[in-house]
């Protein structure tokens, strides 16, 4: 593998081009074309593209040959993605009772996510009360073991038929309402007598193309 220095003397060589040539296209002082070719310093990231860009060299082959990471380039890292079910608004309705027993296998779906945490799960779309923001069929990550706030978007249950919901949670002094974003749906207000709890809340969108 190459050094930088040696890609670049290289290159101009092959180019049959001078340090001055070189330099007067990238717009820098011959001396600091040389002082990289021989390793007496680095270049920042935008002098070394002016360089690639005076040689007509292309970045991907500069890379491949030399690996060279520029100094003020912070590399790339890869988050851990890991499955989590995509279970049925009838399994979210009855969540708190088989998250613990959930296992491999026990969903037709399956989803890829960065989101950490115990029993995280995944929920398609149902219906347009949410609408534009989440619309039908895409898939949304839910984390069970995060306090919801207001203005957040939450799975709630309710409690006397067992049917979970999906709704902007929206709280005004001791007043808790439940907001659907499309304006044809009312919205619910949680007053007393009203039977619901926070399934989880919704902590990613997923979109397929």
């Amino acid at each position: 593998m190459k050094t930088l220095g040696s890609y670049i003397k290289a290159k101009r060589d092959e180019k049959g081009l001078s340090a001055r040539e070189v330099a007067r296209r990238a717009g820098i002082s011959d001396g600091h074309v040389l002082y990289i070719e021989n390793e007496q310093r680095k270049p920042t990231f935008d002098v070394l593209m002016k360089i690639l860009k005076a040689l007509n060299a292309d970045v991907q082959e500069f890379l491949q040959e030399t690996g060279y990471l520029p100094v003020n380039v912070e590399p790339a890292t890869l988050k851990k993605m890991r499955p989590v079910p995509v279970i049925s608004w009838v399994t979210a309705g009855k969540w708190e009772t088989v998250c613990d027993t959930f296992q491999p296998g026990d969903a037709d779906e399956w989803i890829e996510t960065e989101v950490k945490g115990k029993n995280v799960f995944a929920l398609k779309i149902k219906g347009d009360s949410m609408e534009p923001e989440f619309k039908e069929g895409e898939i949304v990550i839910v984390n069970p073991h995060v306090e919801a706030k207001s203005g957040d978007y939450v799975i709630v249950k309710n409690d006397d038929n067992g049917e979970a919901t999906f709704k902007q949670l929206k709280i005004y002094g001791e007043t808790t309402v439940l907001h659907p974003l499309n304006p044809k749906y009312p919205d619910i207000e949680l007053t007393k007598g009203v039977h619901y709890h926070i399934v989880g809340k919704i902590v990613e969108k997923k979109k397929r193309y």
